[in-house]
């Protein structure tokens, strides 16, 4: 039976915060309110719970999905670099909607990087997400809460249509606005090239970029 956690969005409850975060800790799969649609969170470093998102998005194998960070500090932990180009951005875009795609340490799990050994990362700006992350102390997965080629979840009832009673946990933290998801742009090489274009428009992303 999946568990209903309510939190408020504006002003998270820490002790609900906490239980939410022992269901990832133990190694399973909670859904949550993002700044875009809501996700599906797992440790990443869990090979068995990023697995099972897989299964029940029925996702393919080969395709990488994004991780949310807490800090910079947790970025540079999973990270080979932030370039100064992403600098430019982060400080602009995060917290909020911009995925950036980075080169990942040879630690970091295979099954979420590219073929050529990037990662998609972003700063959350819902609080819910922030100290969902925070909390667990770990990057958490944050693909769409959805069956793949299905349209996004904006709330608990889209998200157990979806999964029905598969998830441990699904927090409720209220009606998402109907997003296209995050902008994801790569700058790991000299220039950016915008991957998907999302909730911050590709144009205010290429101008703060042509600025820096």
């Amino acid at each position: 039976m999946t568990k209903i956690i309510q939190i408020n969005s504006k002003v998270p409850d820490a002790r609900e915060i906490a239980r939410a975060a022992e269901y990832i800790l133990a190694g399973e799969v909670v859904a949550y309110p993002t700044e875009t649609i809501y996700g599906l969170a797992a440790d990443v470093f869990n090979k068995k719970a990023v697995k099972k998102i897989y299964d029940l998005k029925a996702r393919d194998y080969g395709l990488p999905v994004s991780v949310l960070v807490s800090d910079r500090q947790m970025l540079k932990e999973i990270v080979d670099e932030i370039p100064e180009r992403a600098i430019v951005l982060m400080r602009r875009f995060w917290p909020g909607p911009l995925t950036i795609l980075f080169h990942v340490k040879d630690s970091f799990p295979k099954t979420l990087v590219t073929n050529v050994g990037k990662i998609g990362v972003r700063i959350s700006s819902n609080p819910i997400a922030s100290a969902l992350v925070a909390k667990v102390g770990r990057p958490l997965t944050t693909t769409s809460a959805n069956r793949t080629g299905f349209p996004p979840s904006l709330n608990v009832r889209h998200v157990q249509k979806f999964f029905e009673d598969r998830l441990a946990c699904i927090i409720d933290g209220g009606e998402c606005e109907p997003s296209r998801g995050s902008t994801v742009v790569d700058v790991t090489d000299e220039t950016m090239r915008i991957i998907r274009d999302g909730a911050v428009p590709a144009e205010e992303v290429i101008r703060c970029f042509q600025q820096s």
